[in-house]
């Protein structure tokens, strides 16, 4: 019996159903966007302007540094974000991540981000993240939508489903309850 791939508008579409209905845009897009290869180099933005992606560039590596692995904008994170938002996300979107984005860039202007150490960009961040003051609910959400982009869109990348995750491609038989010990110590590509 041969088996063939299910593709990634089938797999939204089983998602879709067995978590209840609605998939969110940042998610679907991941499954729909496809893999990108980190030697792809793309200069025309699509969403930001060349300021604010180079904010959207220190926040991925902040979230993702280089460390045994390579970082976010190694794996072109960064132009997957600005295309994704530019030219598939919703007009609806698009408008509300704007506004929320202008008060992230002043709220981390505010603060001297680019200017801070990586270690003092984690805890700011962090402490963005957990805050409960009302004057950062936008900057807040910001943070989160891109934090779960950035996250979302490395770990499908070719180079890290194929070089730093399991990855098998025509999957075999599903065993449930498996120790972490023997897959390697790694999470699953796909």
């Amino acid at each position: 019996m041969s088996q063939t791939p299910m593709n990634r508008r089938t797999m939204l579409k089983y998602t879709a159903l067995l978590t209840g209905g609605a998939v969110s845009a940042s998610f679907a897009s991941v499954f729909l966007s496809g893999c990108s290869s980190p030697a792809e180099e793309v200069s025309e933005l699509h969403f930001f302007d060349p300021g604010q992606f180079e904010l959207v560039s220190l926040l991925a590596d902040t979230i993702l540094p280089r460390t045994d692995s390579p970082s976010a904008t190694d794996v072109n994170v960064h132009h997957t974000i600005d295309t994704m938002i530019g030219l598939v996300f919703e007009m609806e979107f698009k408008t509300n991540f704007r506004i929320q984005w202008g008060e992230l860039e002043n709220h981390l202007a505010d603060l001297n981000f680019r200017q801070l150490g990586q270690a003092d960009r984690v805890e700011l961040l962090r402490n963005l993240e957990l805050s409960r003051i009302s004057e950062t609910e936008n900057a807040r959400g910001a943070y989160r939508e891109l934090k779960q982009q950035v996250i979302a869109y490395y770990l499908t990348t070719e180079e890290i489903g194929k070089n730093y995750l399991n990855y098998l491609p025509v999957p075999g038989d599903y065993e449930p309850c498996i120790s972490v010990d023997d897959v390697g110590n790694r999470a699953w590509a796909i």
